[in-house]
């Protein structure tokens, strides 16, 4: 006869340890089969934020890029204005009509509004006060596209950085379920 026989109840605590073992090895082989699902799920997202982080910076870059030459044709038109304006009030001061008309019909014709609503502001000496370029009616198309440009770049550089913040989320995601993975692989290995 066997020790087990001789004792039915340790026979029985014997067959309850093995049960709660095989339930351990049950639970263990769900928990690493789960773990790894989720470590292949969060390290596949952690790629795919960072596509999504490498377009939108690459977005930002691009915006800012055309914000900048849209600024820089900005300027240029203003310095036209401003030296075409310049030359006209020059003229006018020296009583050169003439030249005065001829200046004026070169205006761009963003200018042309601006200087409109400068004339009808009170004079000094036959011309009005201050310039044409600090009334609300100068407005440059391409100033306005840099400013859309500008405020777009910044708008993909915090999405690039919400993508960026996202996708280490799941690589921290990915770091626990390997330790998940770690533990419910050795704790098949303890008989006790």
């Amino acid at each position: 006869m066997t020790p087990a026989a001789d004792h039915p109840e340790e026979e029985t605590t014997y067959e309850r340890f093995k049960e709660w073992l095989l339930r351990i090895e049950t639970w263990s082989v769900i928990l690493i089969s789960m773990a790894t699902v989720a470590t292949a799920w969060s390290a596949y997202q952690a790629h795919r934020w960072g596509g999504v982080q490498a377009v939108n910076f690459g977005l930002a870059n691009t915006n800012r890029t055309e914000s900048v030459r849209a600024s820089n044709l900005a300027a240029q038109q203003t310095a036209v204005d401003v030296n075409v304006f310049t030359d006209w009030v020059a003229a006018k001061a020296a009583g050169d009509q003439r030249l005065a008309d001829f200046l004026e019909q070169r205006f761009r014709v963003e200018f042309v509004p601006a200087f409109e609503a400068w004339l009808e502001l009170p004079r000094i000496n036959n011309i009005p006060e201050g310039t044409p370029f600090t009334l609300p009616e100068y407005v440059l198309a391409e100033r306005e596209k840099s400013d859309q440009l500008a405020d777009d770049a910044g708008a993909y550089f915090e999405a690039a950085k919400d993508a960026n913040q996202t996708g280490d989320n799941f690589v921290l995601i990915g770091v626990l379920f390997a330790s998940c993975l770690f533990f419910g692989g050795i704790s098949t290995r303890f008989d006790r």
